[in-house]
């Protein structure tokens, strides 16, 4: 039985979650939304699901008709996200139960997380996911994104980049620190994700500065 003691917090994520909300609703929601349909969300690497119950409720606010699938690698993670979605009784019918979805070159590796998915989405989203994931996670996201995305789908990512090659000291550090965590992660080129991002049909629209040294980065599907 999920309590609230299940519930993670993230500091990091309740001070983002604003300042990235502004992006999501002013250049992809509120342009984007089909209303002929539930609008697809897949929130990959959802954490602690303060963003989950946070995006969750701005688009219930707004009237937008959505479902929204949030998953997650680590068990801990999942249960923090049922645990938050049994105190907001009335996200229940609107987002998915957490699903595990690790992602690895050739994309999901749960079988049974491929099947839940529907056949298209409209939007991915993976928040302070690529830097502290090998770079073959990174690959398993765009050939997701490629072959699940509608046509003119969107995959939103935020998180610290190196653009031209170079980045602000502190995320200098950032890379360093996390490189000495794990050899495979580190705080990747943008030049690189975007490359990657248009092998698997998605073109680059829009990067934001945000807060923090971070970037708001969104691709367009083909």
């Amino acid at each position: 039985m999920l309590s609230s003691k299940n519930i993670l917090e993230s500091p990091s994520a309740e001070r983002n979650k604003a300042p990235i909300w502004e992006i999501l609703q002013s250049k992809i929601f509120k342009s984007s939304v089909d209303s002929k349909g539930p609008f697809q969300i897949l929130e990959i690497a959802a954490g602690s699901g303060v963003h989950t119950i946070h995006f969750a409720r701005m688009l219930k606010t707004a009237c937008v008709n959505f479902r929204w699938i949030p998953t997650d690698p680590d068990e801990p993670s999942r249960q923090s996200i049922e645990a938050r979605l049994k105190v907001e009784q009335d996200l229940l019918s609107l987002v998915s139960p957490a699903a595990p979805l690790t992602l690895d070159s050739d994309g999901i590796c749960e079988k049974e997380t491929q099947q839940l998915l529907p056949a298209s989405l409209d939007v991915m989203m993976a928040i302070n996911m690529i830097h502290i994931a090998p770079w073959s996670a990174t690959e398993g996201l765009m050939r997701i994104a490629g072959s699940k995305l509608k046509i003119n789908g969107v995959l939103f990512l935020y998180g610290p980049y190196r653009v031209g090659g170079s980045c602000v000291e502190s995320n200098l550090v950032f890379d360093q620190s996390l490189k000495s965590r794990n050899p495979s992660w580190g705080v990747r080129d943008l030049e690189e994700v975007t490359k990657l991002a248009e092998l698997n049909g998605l073109k680059l629209e829009e990067t934001v500065e945000m807060p923090a040294n971070n970037l708001s980065v969104i691709f367009r599907k083909n």
